[in-house]
């Protein structure tokens, strides 16, 4: 992930999501199962970095679609390097998208329960810091 620091953080994703895809491909899943695991890398990724991008007028998964398109269409796509190919993550959007829009109820409930799942660890890393500070 070191190597990955030099990218800003849509960059990041982009790539990170592109490496899931071809590790899933090579071992020969079906697209099926790709698309919702990668869903799920989506709702990690969303919840551990990009937290902050949480729009309140839209749903968990929802906010997932806004982040994945605003990566795919930001001016900072165009600035990696030819050598990172996206075309793995630029093939799956649709389907990712597709199943968001026609599971609402199963991606929306995994979304909560990813949620509620990682809520206690950021309050415990709140809580490590506070008594950082106080040492």
């Amino acid at each position: 992930m070191n190597k990955l620091n030099r990218y800003l953080p849509d960059q990041k994703f982009l790539i990170l999501l592109n490496r899931f895809i071809l590790r899933y491909d090579e071992s020969d899943c079906n697209k099926e199962k790709i698309v919702k695991d990668a869903y799920l890398f989506c709702v990690g990724y969303f919840l551990k970095y990009q937290q902050d991008y949480d729009n309140p007028h839209l749903t968990g998964s929802s906010n997932i679609i806004a982040v994945l398109s605003s990566a795919l269409l930001s001016p900072n796509f165009h600035t990696i390097p030819e050598t990172v190919s996206l075309e793995r993550v630029l093939y799956f959007y649709k389907f990712i998208v597709e199943y968001i829009v026609w599971n609402e109820y199963e991606v929306e409930k995994s979304f909560t329960s990813q949620k509620k799942s990682y809520e206690p660890l950021i309050n415990s890393e709140a809580h490590n810091i506070k008594l950082k500070k106080k040492l």
